[in-house]
């Protein structure tokens, strides 16, 4: 999806979440304008890292005014399990 973005003239950048750098991660995704989430149910969790505490900082960055998609409670809602 990001080259079809990028193709269409929008800017796109990817970027890996990791557990350890939550707080430079959030930090840098307060740049954006919207942010397309790719994060397959229960990857955090394996890693060592918190969901809970992932999508606590997707829900600011929407407090924020930053369209999240697709948002914590939309996942939540439609099922999808650690």
């Amino acid at each position: 999806f990001a080259n079809g973005m990028i193709k269409s003239g929008m800017s796109c950048q990817l970027i890996h979440y990791v557990h350890q750098e939550h707080s430079a991660f959030f930090g840098v995704c307060m740049n954006f304008d919207f942010i397309i989430m790719r994060c397959n149910p229960g990857q955090i969790k394996n890693d060592g890292g918190s969901q809970e505490k992932f999508d606590g900082g997707m829900r600011t960055m929407r407090k924020l005014g930053i369209q999240v998609w697709p948002s914590p409670d939309v996942m939540e809602f439609m099922g999808a399990k650690d």
